[in-house]
């Protein structure tokens, strides 16, 4: 009887956690101003409130787990993290990655190449970098001739502080990224005075979507998901959120 009394104990409990962990989403986070930040140990930002609001509506709760970009991209294809927002659709991601049908916001912003200011090279046109060591961020993907292009010197680090250090230090030439992604890891006094943007520039728009490891659990809600924030976005709620960044 006592056995018995522990082994329905021990279901119970067992039970108890599944549910639980379904009602659980974590989130590959990786920190990017002004769209996700870390102040005083709470994540915050446009996207942090998208998610919220797509998650709660669902009546799940969520948590972040902090990773260099490079290393969400493995935890979501190991389905270690169930969802990430702020992805480009690529066809090698779509391998793992189920993506919601809408995306929630298009980046219109150019993607510049960043030089030292006292750098005498040019970046006219994209033939100008076949000679150049271009810094990239691990695993993040900027537009197809370039993500494509094996003959390019790429160097991967895993943030944006890293990159303009090894820019300035002179060990990259150039490193490519929209601005509003670049400043707020930058004084104004050394953005100023010593980098300067490329003549050339990459300015067509990408989509920006959120995606579902397709190892996760919550892959198989992926119907509702998508028709929540299909319903989220008709009423206008994720538009206020962008409005507000």
């Amino acid at each position: 009887m006592y056995k018995l009394i522990i082994a329905s104990i021990i279901l119970f409990c067992f039970r108890v956690h599944a549910v639980s962990e379904q009602n659980v989403v974590r989130i590959a986070t990786h920190v990017e101003p002004p769209y996700i930040e870390l102040v005083d140990g709470e994540y915050v930002g446009m996207h942090v409130n998208i998610i919220n609001l797509l998650i709660k509506s669902l009546n799940k709760k969520i948590v972040f787990i902090a990773c260099p970009f490079a290393r969400c991209i493995l935890l979501l294809q190991e389905g270690k993290a169930d969802m990430i927002i702020g992805i480009k659709k690529t066809k090698a991601r779509e391998q793992y990655l189920a993506y919601l049908p809408l995306p929630y916001d298009t980046q219109s912003f150019p993607l510049h190449f960043y030089l030292r200011q006292d750098s005498r090279t040019r970046i006219s046109k994209y033939a100008d970098l076949s000679k150049l060591n271009i810094g990239t961020i691990r695993g993040a993907s900027y537009f197809d001739p370039f993500d494509n292009d094996s003959k390019l010197t790429k160097t991967a680090v895993n943030n944006y502080s890293q990159l303009i250090k090894m820019l300035l230090k002179g060990r990259i030439d150039t490193f490519l990224e929209r601005e509003e992604s670049v400043l707020p890891w930058v004084s104004k006094n050394i953005y100023e005075n010593h980098i300067k943007l490329a003549k050339y520039q990459y300015d067509k728009s990408v989509e920006s979507y959120i995606a579902i490891s397709r190892k996760s659990p919550l892959f198989f809600e992926w119907s509702d998901i998508s028709a929540m924030q299909n319903k989220l976005k008709k009423s206008g709620e994720i538009d206020k959120l962008l409005l507000a960044k």
